[in-house]
């Protein structure tokens, strides 16, 4: 089954947390849908938006759709990202005008039926940073295509990810500060973190907090 899912926007340490939760838990990984044909889609996006934004979307929503069937039929998985912030990349292009009118309708259509069949994690974490956050680790990574976005599309990804997990419901929610924890460089972050993530997975349902010290915000 899902176990958990690692989403926030691009930049903000998704995989690297999916990693440890591979080693330390002995999670079954998906990572974020890669290889030399995705290189490739992404280069023609980042250069060339209104052409290629529809043909992007839709190849990353199949193969997350595939990757969520898959994990309830085998072993226990984390996931690099959810289908639900799949949707937010749409709509953001949409919004930006680098996807149709009539693309951004059959694409919506196509989400909604595929989210209805797929099951929710168990554990939803929500990495939240800051914009400046999230272009500095892009910055850091190097990868030239992302340095040539508009700094805009990512505050208005944000956003869209901020409105999410204010009313994200299908399963339990941890929202991780993102900007004070760093649980790449720092043992006592990482350690936090992985004592938080085992310690919910032992409850069913709840929305929590976790800035330093772990908060229950909200009951659902």
């Amino acid at each position: 089954m899902l176990e958990v899912i690692v989403d926030g926007i691009v930049g903000v340490g998704k995989t690297t947390l999916v990693e440890i939760l591979e080693e330390e838990l002995g999670l079954s990984p998906f990572y974020e849908i890669s290889g030399p044909f995705v290189e490739d889609l992404l280069r023609n996006f980042y250069s060339d938006g209104k052409r290629w934004s529809f043909t992007l979307q839709v190849y990353f929503l199949n193969k997350r759709f595939y990757q969520m069937k898959r994990a309830e039929r085998d072993g226990r998985y984390v996931m690099d990202r959810s289908i639900y912030g799949d949707f937010l990349f749409a709509r953001a292009q949409r919004e930006m005008g680098m996807m149709s009118g009539i693309e951004w309708k059959a694409y919506k259509e196509m989400y909604e039926n595929l989210v209805e069949h797929v099951i929710p994690p168990r554990l939803m974490i929500y990495l939240k940073c800051s914009v400046e956050t999230a272009v500095k680790r892009l910055r850091k990574r190097g990868r030239e295509y992302e340095q040539k976005v508009d700094i805009e599309y990512w505050k208005m990804l944000k956003d869209l990810y901020d409105d999410l997990f204010e009313n994200y419901r299908e399963s339990m929610l941890l929202v991780v500060n993102a900007d004070e924890m760093d649980f790449v460089e720092n043992p006592q972050d990482k350690k936090k973190i992985l004592e938080t993530i085992r310690q919910l997975l032992s409850i069913n349902r709840g929305r929590f907090q976790l800035d330093g010290e772990l908060k229950r915000v909200d009951v659902t």
